[in-house]
């Protein structure tokens, strides 16, 4: 019976370090991750879309170097079309990750249209 059991130990113990290599980059290569709460401020087919940074955190696998910043700083960045659908005054969340080899990405994590 121990070998049944410390064989299915292992077996999750390598399912766990499987899942790991697989998941996002290691803390150790991002060099900071900020998340951007806002609201989009304009979304005419006419113009840029625009949305207004309300705050912005840590993430949770690096410190965020961008609130250093001061509060007229300007982000531009290349929207999904996901977003684009979204009407005035959607609240969003964006995690932004920069590696330590300069690559940068920018996730919609959520999004809340206006009641």
């Amino acid at each position: 019976m121990k070998k049944k059991t410390s064989l299915s130990l292992t077996a999750a113990a390598c399912t766990a370090l499987a899942a790991s290599l697989i998941s996002v980059p290691s803390m150790a290569e991002i060099n900071q991750e900020c998340l951007f709460t806002g609201e989009i401020t304009q979304n005419a087919s006419d113009s840029p879309l625009q949305i207004r940074f309300t705050s912005i955190n840590d993430g949770e696998n690096a410190r965020c170097h961008a609130k250093r910043r001061g509060a007229r700083s300007k982000v531009q960045f290349k929207a999904t079309g996901d977003i684009q659908s979204l009407p005035e005054g959607s609240e969003v969340l964006y995690r932004y990750q920069e590696l330590k080899d300069g690559d940068s990405s920018w996730e919609l994590v959520s999004a809340k249209t206006p009641v």
